[in-house]
């Protein structure tokens, strides 16, 4: 299965992004196999879409899991949508730990409901 971390760098030790659509690279891990795949956020600069954007990039390299500060509701809508599950991360610790929560059951299931 693979997961995406939202970073602030390139390498795990980075902290982990407070915004989703903002990042400026996500770290896509292979659950049992460890990093597989850095990738710049073309959309971080984005005037709009910024969040939609990504979240379909990360929905074609097979991502089933985000890991994240925060997410807004477009790109929880299209993540959602294609069964993405996203979790969020407490503030202030590197990619690498979230990673490490997420695998210890740790992290919480974010969930919105769409009326």
């Amino acid at each position: 299965m693979r997961i995406a971390v939202s970073a602030t760098g390139e390498i795990p030790e980075s902290l982990i992004h407070p915004q989703f659509g903002r990042c400026t690279w996500f770290i896509i891990f292979e659950e049992g196999k460890g990093i597989v795949k850095t990738i710049r956020n073309s959309y971080a600069e984005a005037q709009t879409g910024a969040g939609t954007g990504c979240a379909q990039d990360l929905i074609n390299e097979g991502v089933k899991v985000v890991i994240a500060r925060q997410v807004g509701p477009k790109a929880y809508e299209v993540l959602n949508k294609a069964g993405v599950e996203i979790y969020l991360s407490s503030p202030d610790i590197s990619v690498q730990e979230a990673y490490q929560q997420f695998l210890s059951g740790n992290l919480s299931k974010m969930e919105i409901r769409m009326f």
